[in-house]
């Protein structure tokens, strides 16, 4: 890059949102002793938070059957593997079929059979 070319930072969009008095004097305490300003630090608060309903909506979008693990993964933007590491730190059972139940399973079956 020549010293004559200037990078452009993207467009952003504003948003706002609505505080009750004592979140918003909490925030004012917790950006009071940083170095950031209170927009960057909402920013990146946002941001993990995206990320955390991303991945809760895929993993339960998984745990109901409406997509399989790549999909779940996908629609987390993650890899399989990643969503794997964080499925198994929410104790979320992987399952690709449903004998993987185990004997269980079978007696589950009997107590509650379909046709009732």
């Amino acid at each position: 890059m020549s010293q004559n070319t200037i990078k452009k930072t993207p467009p952003r969009v504003t948003k706002s949102i609505r505080l009750r008095p004592e979140e918003a004097d909490e925030l004012a305490h917790l950006v009071a002793n940083t170095a950031y300003s209170e927009a960057a630090l909402m920013r990146q608060w946002v941001l993990v938070g995206m990320e955390r309903f991303r991945v809760s909506e895929a993993i339960r979008a998984y745990q109901e059957a409406e997509v399989d693990l790549r999909g779940a993964a996908e629609r987390a933007g993650l890899s399989v593997a990643v969503l794997l590491e964080e499925m198994s730190a929410r104790k979320v059972a992987v399952l690709n079929d449903p004998e993987d139940f185990g004997p269980g399973l079978e007696a589950l079956r009997r107590t509650w059979p379909k046709d009732k």
